[in-house]
């Protein structure tokens, strides 16, 4: 009788070697969380926030910042930083890197971001006073004739809310 080609297979047979690839990718990725909450108690939750460890290689800690200015601050408090996972049990934690990655702000951030960004710019919720367009009126009294046209349309956007609310 012929073997059937079609039959299932055990999912190790499929996915011998790769099993071990999955295994050492879990692992890393449970160290990264370890290293990524010694950080945290390192620079605190608001620095973290804007950070990430980015790799840990041969005594080298590598920290990934969301902008220079980030990378600058994290710099300062390299010691800190240093003898933070020196007393987690890492002795051979010998120095700490710091590089910059602007789309790392994109990884960090929470996937709500997206949601408020998007209520925002249909702009509910927010509403001119009726102080704001009056300050906008009197830049415009002074204003070259193409912005003064601008400012006064934006201070009616003021008189068109207070038309929403009474109704």
């Amino acid at each position: 009788m012929a073997k059937n080609r079609y039959d299932p297979k055990q999912l190790n047979e499929l996915m011998g070697k790769w099993s071990d690839k999955l295994l050492n990718y879990t692992d890393k990725s449970k160290k990264m969380a370890e290293l990524q909450q010694c950080l945290e108690k390192a620079i605190g939750p608001i620095l973290s926030k804007k950070s990430r460890v980015a790799n840990y290689r041969d005594g080298t800690l590598i920290i990934e910042a969301a902008s220079a200015t980030l990378a600058t601050r994290l710099n300062y408090l390299k010691m800190e930083i240093l003898s933070q996972f020196r007393q987690a049990g890492m002795i051979e934690c010998s120095q700490v890197k710091i590089t910059t990655n602007p789309e790392a702000q994109q990884r960090l951030s929470p996937r709500d971001s997206y949601t408020n960004t998007k209520q925002n710019s249909q702009g509910k919720g927010r509403v001119m006073s009726e102080h704001t367009a009056e300050q906008l009126r009197e830049l415009a009294s002074g204003a070259p004739p193409s912005l003064q046209a601008k400012l006064l349309k934006l201070a009616a956007h003021a008189q068109k809310a207070d038309k929403k609310n009474d109704a």
